[in-house]
C-alpha cells in the first residue's frame, strides 16, 4: 500500500502553509512532512511543522539553515537531507570599545543578558566565569583578559572573554591583528538545548548538523527509546549530546562530535605545562568540562555505538558529579544500569576519554579506540558492577590509560582483552589526598597486552594498597610487575617479551601475545566474560589484547 507524502511546506506562505498542515492532519498514515528552511530567518518552519505533525510521522528537513531551537514532546522522527543544519547562533550584537587603561589590549561592551557563548568565525572563545576567576594573581579575570594564563600568554589560548554580572558588559580579548570591526563573531544567546527531547518516546532524530548550541541534543525526562543517529555536532558550548532525567533504552549512533573550539584542543604527549593551561583556563575558571556524551543520572539500557569524538573536553561520561566520592551517598544504583559504550573513536581529547562512575552495574564497554586522550579510562568510584572493559584499545594516551581517581572503588570489575600502545604505564592509581586508603580488592586485570615503555603500573600515591587481581598479562617492559618479586599475584603474566603488532594493533603470528592468555569462559562465577565466551580463541589459549590472531 503506498504512504500519502505530504507536500513541501514553504515559510513564505504562511496561511496556505497552515490551511494544508490543518487539512494534512486529518489524513490517515501520513508518513512525511517537507520543511523548507525560511532563507529570511523570520519564521520557524521546523516549530510549525512540529505543532501539526501526528504521533508517528517523519519531518523531512529539506537542505538549508534553521535558526531554530526544538522541543519534542511527541513521537515523531526529525530527519535530515544532506545539508539540513540547525544553528543557535546569531550576529552579536555590541559596541566594542577600548576597555581602558587598566585593561590594555581588552574591549568591552554593554550586554543586558549573558550570553550562553561567544564565537569567533563559528569557533567557541575559551570563557571565564566571573565567580570563579576572582583569585589575586596570575589567575585573575583581569590578569587573564591582559597577559593570558601565565605561562603561555595567547599562544595557547587564543582569545578570552568574559561577562561582568554587576557591570552587565561583556570583557574580550582578540586574537593578535584582529579587530572587532572586521571580526565574525557571534553568540549563542541562550543556555538551551538546539533540540530538547522530553515527555516523549520512541522520537528519533537523524541525519542532521547541529552548530553552535549551548548543549546540541538535550534527552530527558520520559525520552525513553529517543535515537540519535548519523547527527554531525559540529560545534557546542556545554554538551554534545545529554541524556539525564532517567531516560532508557535510547540509542545514540553513528554521530561526529567535536567541540568547536578556538584554541587547539588535541592534547600534548609531551609533559607540556604551557598546553596544560588550556585544561586550566576551563577547569579551574572556566565552565568546567565540555563533554561529547554525557550520561547524568540517566536510566537503564542506553546504548552509545560507534560514534566519533575528535577534540572534546571529556568524550564519553557515565556519572555523578554529586557521587564521586565514597563519603557522598549514591543518588540511584539504577543511573546507567545496563549501558553499553561499544565501537566508539575517541581521539584528542583534553581531560578522560571515557569516564564511569555510580552504580556501573551490569555495564559494558567494548571494542572502543582511544586515541591521544588525556585521560584514557578514567573511573570515578563506580561502586557496585559488575562492569565489563573488555577489546578496547588505547593509544598514545598521556598521562593515563586506565585510571583509578577520586577514591576507592568497592565495585565488581574486569578489565581483560585490551592493548595499551605507547609510552605511558598502562594503569594509575592516583586519588585525592585527605580521604582514605585507596583500594580497588574487586577489581580484575586479565588477559591485557601493555605495549608501554613505562610498563603495567604507574607509582602509586602513598599509602596506597595495590589489591586488585591480575593475571596472564602481557608487558613490554621487564621490571613492571605491580607485586615485584610476588609471582604468586600474577600468575601467568609475562615481562619484557617484544611485542610485534600489525597496523592493526593486532598480534603478529609470533608475537608473544599469541595463546599467552587464560581461558575467560568460566571465570565469572563459572559463567564466560562477556566476549569471552567458548569459541572466541583460535589456538591453544586466547591471545592477550584486543586482537586475537585469525
Amino acid at each position: 500500500m503506498h504512504t500519502p507524502k505530504r507536500r513541501l511546506l514553504s515559510p513564505s506562505s504562511a496561511i496556505p502553509m497552515g490551511l494544508c498542515l490543518a487539512l494534512a492532519s486529518l489524513t490517515l498514515q501520513a508518513a512525511e512532512i517537507f520543511v523548507s528552511p525560511d532563507p529570511a530567518g523570520q519564521n520557524q518552519p521546523i516549530k510549525t511543522a512540529l505543532a501539526s505533525a501526528a504521533e508517528g510521522e517523519v519531518l523531512v528537513l529539506k537542505p538549508g539553515i534553521y535558526r531554530e531551537t526544538l522541543v519534542i514532546g511527541k513521537r515523531v522522527t526529525l530527519k535530515g537531507e544532506p545539508g539540513a543544519a540547525l544553528d543557535g547562533t546569531i550576529p552579536l550584537p555590541a559596541d566594542w570599545q577600548p576597555a581602558g587603561a587598566e585593561l590594555p589590549g581588552v574591549l568591552t561592551a554593554p550586554l543586558p543578558s549573558q550570553p550562553a557563548g561567544l564565537l569567533l568565525d563559528g569557533r567557541f572563545i575559551a570563557e571565564l566565569r566571573f565567580d570563579r576567576a576572582q583569585k589575586s594573581g596570575d589567575w585573575h579575570w583581569k590578569m587573564l583578559l591582559q597577559k593570558g594564563p601565565p605561562l603561555s600568554g595567547f599562544n595557547e589560548i587564543k582569545a578570552l572573554w568574559i561577562w561582568h554580572p554587576g557591570e552587565r558588559r561583556a570583557y574580550l580579548r582578540l586574537p593578535a591583528g584582529i579587530s572587532p570591526s572586521t571580526a565574525r563573531l557571534t553568540m549563542v544567546a541562550q543556555d538551551r538545548p538546539l533540540i530538547a527531547v522530553k515527555g516523549a518516546s520512541g522520537v528519533v532524530i537523524e541525519n542532521l548538523e547541529l552548530i553552535g548550541g549551548s548543549t546540541a541534543v538535550s534527552i530527558g525526562e520520559g525520552a525513553d527509546r529517543t535515537v540519535v543517529r548519523g547527527c554531525h555536532i559540529r560545534s557546542y558550548e556545554d554538551t554534545g549530546i545529554g541524556l539525564s532525567g532517567g531516560a532508557s533504552q535510547c540509542i545514540v549512533e553513528n554521530c561526529e562530535i567535536t567541540r568547536g573550539a578556538l584554541e587547539e584542543w588535541a592534547p600534548s604527549m609531551e609533559h607540556s605545562r604551557s598546553n596544560y593551561e588550556i585544561w586550566r583556563i576551563h577547569k579551574d575558571v572556566g565552565k568546567y568540562d565540555r563533554v561529547g556524551i554525557n550520561l547524568f543520572r540517566a536510566g537503564v539500557g542506553n546504548q552509545i555505538l560507534h560514534n566519533r569524538l575528535d577534540r572534546v573536553f571529556d568524550g564519553i561520561c557515565l556519572g555523578d558529579y554529586k557521587a564521586e566520592s565514597l563519603d557522598d551517598p549514591l543518588p540511584d544504583a539504577a543511573h546507567g544500569r545496563g549501558t553499553l559504550i561499544a565501537g566508539n573513536v575517541i581521539e584528542n581529547t583534553r581531560d578522560s576519554g571515557i569516564e564511569l562512575g555510580v552504580g556501573c552495574v551490569e555495564v559494558e564497554v567494548k571494542d572502543n579506540t582511544l586515541r591521544r586522550t588525556h585521560g584514557g579510562f578514567r573511573f570515578k568510584v563506580p561502586r557496585i558492577g559488575p562492569v565489563f572493559i573488555h577489546h578496547n584499545r588505547l593509544i598514545d594516551g598521556a598521562p593515563f590509560n586506565f585510571w583509578f581517581s577520586m577514591d576507592s572503588s568497592p565495585a565488581e570489575g574486569y578489565i581483560y582483552h585490551n592493548t595499551v600502545v605507547g609510552r605511558k604505564p598502562a594503569l594509575a592509581l592516583h586519588v585525592e589526598k585527605g580521604k582514605r586508603d585507596f583500594s580497588v580488592p574487586r577489581w580484575h586485570f586479565l588477559n591485557n597486552l601493555f605495549a608501554v615503555k613505562e610498563g603495567y603500573l604507574d607509582k602509586p600515591d602513598k599509602g596506597n594498597t595495590v589489591d586488585f587481581t591480575s593475571a596472564h598479562n602481557v608487558c613490554l617492559r621487564q621490571d613492571a610487575s605491580p607485586w615485584p618479586g610476588d609471582a604468586t599475584k600474577d600468575k601467568g603474566s609475562r615481562y619484557g617479551l617484544p611485542l610485534t603488532l600489525n597496523d592493526q594493533g593486532a598480534p603478529a603470528p609470533d608475537s608473544a601475545a599469541v595463546d599467552a592468555g587464560m581461558d575467560l569462559s568460566t571465570y565469572w562465577k563459572g559463567k564466560p566474560l562477556p566476549g569471552a565466551e567458548k569459541g572466541t580463541y583460535k589456538g591453544a589459549a586466547p591471545d592477550v589484547g584486543a586482537a586475537e590472531v585469525q
